[in-house]
């Protein structure tokens, strides 16, 4: 009973123009314009079309969608968030879906069901998803790590270590251009140290370890060492300096 009387008092909470106003529980939160939330923020959805800056953790249960930018000092975490802006998190990102078609930066680590990346996600942790599609650029300090990995590359991309279930990395096809945000380069490249995963599939890779119950190079690959269990194929144009089957 007390948890209906309390989502029944949730009250929305609009800024438009320049203002600022206190964290605290919400229902729907909509900024336009420039808005400041002064501490944490617990709502079911935010809007923002301008400029917001929280400084505290948020949670929104169901949606944050940004088109503008976003500055989150503390952690973020609910349902999906929904970007063609930037959004900053200096927390830890815990989310149902992230739906990137902007800019995210994180300075610490992200987790999500599933991740959709169309343009550009830089993080000095780790990344961990059940299903992670890019289709744009990403920069991972620390462990990449998702059941099925579906990677294009548009531009260069890094990660410190890549790990997953199923790892299928491509070049981008220059017929196909992302959106007006940016071209396809034929020379984009993925730089890993080590990539470990069950069936995997390479492309415009250069990698020191990959490891890999079936593993195949493909074409615009570096490899320093490559370890399998099942299968090994090496592609025309693909660089393997050393391989052993375990």
């Amino acid at each position: 009973m007390n948890q209906l009387i309390s989502e029944k008092t949730r009250r929305n909470l609009t800024i438009t123009g320049s203002s600022s106003v206190m964290g605290g529980i919400y229902n729907n939160v909509k900024i336009v314009g420039e808005g400041t939330i002064e501490g944490d923020t617990d709502c079911k959805k935010l809007k923002c079309m301008g400029t917001m800056e929280i400084n505290g953790t948020l949670a929104a249960a169901d949606q944050v969608s940004i088109v503008g930018t976003c500055d989150i000092k503390g952690g973020l975490k609910g349902g999906m968030l929904k970007t063609s802006g930037t959004v900053a998190v200096g927390g830890i990102t815990q989310l149902r879906e992230l739906n990137i078609s902007g800019t995210i930066e994180s300075k610490n680590d992200i987790y999500s069901e599933k991740i959709h990346l169309r343009g550009m996600l830089h993080t000095a942790g780790d990344c961990e998803a059940e299903s992670f599609t890019a289709r744009g650029i990403f920069e991972i300090g620390g462990l990449l790590n998702a059941g099925k990995l579906d990677i294009k590359l548009y531009r260069d991309c890094k990660a410190h270590e890549i790990g997953g279930g199923q790892i299928t990395i491509r070049k981008a096809s220059l017929m196909h251009p992302l959106s007006l945000f940016f071209k396809p380069s034929s020379s984009a490249r993925l730089s890993v140290s080590v990539l470990e995963g069950d069936h995997i599939y390479l492309e415009n890779t250069i990698a020191d370890i990959v490891r890999g119950n079936k593993v195949v190079i493909g074409p615009g690959c570096e490899i320093g060492f490559v370890e399998y269990k099942e299968h090994f194929e090496q592609k025309k144009d693909a660089v393997v300096k050393d391989k052993r089957k375990v």
